[in-house]
């Protein structure tokens, strides 16, 4: 082998880059290891509303400290992920010496259910909040389409100045609203945005003067509707349950 110049050169090669890779090595770990490059800033992004600034900084302080290579930037980025609030986190290096934390949090549409929150992006999750939302109730699967419903009924509501408190969407993907005031709108499984439009047009002339005796409007029908009544007074002669054709 030693008069084989071809080899020999084959073997110079392999032992130049089995140099250079322990080089590299040993410098990676003096880097890892070494007191020079500490973290000098540390920036975090984001329109935060909800997570508390003390949770941010106890997780930054455990996880984010001294060498900027040392840093155990990914038990960070686990631990802003745990945070309830928090939708998605990302944290970074930006070297010589900055580490970059770039969180976003969840937007709270609606209470989902019994427990738990439903975000503008159709996710389900669980975070402590005493503030009020309208109600969804239907299963997990449906739960971004729930959220594009609720926005395109309400802006069809809004000119009659009528809120959603409650969205039910049923295992036969039947639509039906709560208002705030506790009327029900059922609008079945097809045809769910031309019936509450259909809704829009007849509330002003035919609906809202009954409308603190109201039960629920049934516009599920081709041409008309229904409506029920709460239970009459003493001496009232309003009939429970009338039809209506347009």
């Amino acid at each position: 082998m030693w008069d084989n110049a071809s080899a020999m050169a084959r073997m110079i090669g392999w032992l130049k880059l089995l140099t250079v890779l322990i080089l590299l090595s040993a410098g990676g770990v003096w880097l890892y290891n070494s007191p020079y490059f500490p973290i000098k800033q540390v920036k975090i992004e984001g329109d935060l509303q909800r997570v508390g600034s003390k949770q941010l900084q106890t997780i930054a302080q455990k996880y984010i400290r001294g060498n900027i290579f040392k840093a155990d930037l990914n038990g960070a980025q686990e631990a802003f992920q745990s945070l309830p609030w928090i939708q998605s986190a990302l944290v970074r290096r930006r070297l010589p010496d900055t580490v970059e934390i770039i969180l976003e949090e969840h937007v709270p549409v609606a209470r989902w259910n019994k427990s738990g929150l439903v975000d503008e992006q159709g996710k389900i999750f669980q975070a402590p909040t005493d503030e009020h939302f309208p109600r969804f109730e239907g299963n997990s699967e449906s739960a971004g389409d729930m959220v594009r419903h609720y926005h395109l009924f309400q802006t069809t509501l809004k000119p009659l100045g009528l809120k959603i408190a409650e969205l039910q969407h049923t295992p036969r993907s039947a639509w039906s609203l709560v208002l705030e005031s506790g009327l029900v709108i059922r609008l079945g499984r097809t045809d769910e945005v031309e019936r509450l439009e259909r809704f829009v047009q007849v509330w002003p002339s035919v609906l809202r003067q009954n409308k603190e005796r109201l039960e629920y409007v049934d516009m599920r029908y081709k041409d008309g509707f229904s409506v029920r009544y709460r239970p009459q007074q003493a001496g009232e002669g309003m009939p429970s349950e009338n039809h209506s054709d347009e």
